[in-house]
């Protein structure tokens, strides 16, 4: 019984220390959009990476190599002079699309941890897609709608997931950035959505949600203009029905993907954009109803964009599980 107990001990006394001596690397901007990365707002950014309590240290870098998956970055690790602490401060003008690791002493056991990657911040624009109720609508052209009166537009930023906080206009804004007091500011409406019932001039500027300094405008150009009314195309039966949509199923899906119906026949050039606007699937010649297969890809919300032989664009937003 003693010598199991002292068996036991032992063992864990062995555990513990292997479990000490297995470093990883932490921060406040870790994995927001992709595994095992760290993102940058601009080249003044300085981050600090972090591991635990170690008897020493020393990290590394390595520079980031365009290589197919699965094939080994051909630049070397380089130990970085003087970096011995328990953390290691990089910035975004040197230490851009570098890799970082530590490798740790603990006692007699010596250990690395998993590398990760220092990045740029790249986004997608802003970019407005207006959803509207079947039978209510008739595009005019130029970005303009007539709406029949008592019907809604859903308006929504295309890159929900990049961008926080809104500020929704209904006419040409007084001043940019969005400036207190503007007539053509929605008032309390700070969402990636607004639902219009009115006419006006629909746009919005939009703040970064993970660089909050980050502003950016959608221009004029992209803004929609509504005009709500009693049409005499309301009260037909079989009015126009425009849509920034085209059929897309399963969504969300596991695996296979399908655009469109088969009876439409056509060839159409077909990207797939991750929410940070990195286009990570493109086919340049897809038959409506082919089956897609997104195996590959990560978990998470995609943007699909499809531009038909006659010049017209759709998008849809699907979730990949």
């Amino acid at each position: 019984m003693k010598n199991f107990f002292l068996f036991t001990i032992m063992l864990l006394v062995f555990l513990t220390k292997v479990q000490a001596c297995v470093p990883t690397i932490s921060s406040p901007r870790m994995n927001v959009f992709s595994q095992n990365s760290i993102l940058f707002c601009d080249n003044d950014d300085t981050e600090v990476l972090s591991t635990q309590l170690y008897d020493s240290y020393q990290w590394y870098k390595q520079e980031w190599a365009a290589v197919p998956p699965g094939t080994p970055n051909p630049n070397p690790w380089i130990a970085i002079q003087g970096a011995n602490s328990q953390t290691l401060t990089i910035n975004g003008t040197d230490d851009l699309l570098y890799y970082f690791k530590v490798v740790v002493v603990q006692g007699a056991c010596s250990a690395e941890s998993q590398a990760v990657l220092a990045d740029g911040y790249a986004f997608g624009l802003p970019y407005m897609i207006a959803n509207f109720e079947q039978g209510t609508v008739q595009y005019q052209g130029n970005g303009v709608y007539n709406v029949c009166n008592g019907a809604s537009v859903i308006l929504e930023n295309g890159f929900d997931q990049v961008y926080g906080l809104h500020t929704w206009y209904k006419c040409i804004p007084v001043d940019l950035p969005p400036v207190s007091g503007d007539p053509c500011i929605i008032q309390n409406e700070n969402g990636d959505t607004y639902t219009a019932t009115t006419s006006g001039f629909y746009g919005f500027w939009a703040c970064t949600s993970y660089c909050p300094d980050i502003c950016l405008f959608l221009g004029l150009p992209a803004f929609i203009q509504l005009n709500f009314g009693d049409w005499s195309f309301c009260s037909l039966g079989n009015p126009e029905f425009s849509s920034n949509h085209v059929k897309l199923y399963p969504n969300p899906t596991t695996q296979l993907l399908f655009v469109g119906n088969q009876s439409d026949n056509q060839k159409t050039l077909l990207k797939i954009m991750d929410m940070s606007g990195k286009v990570v699937f493109s086919m340049s010649d897809y038959h409506y109803g082919e089956p897609i297969d997104l195996s590959k890809l990560e978990a998470g919300s995609y943007l699909l964009v499809s531009e038909t032989e006659e010049g017209k664009i759709f998008r849809n937003k699907f979730v990949k599980k």
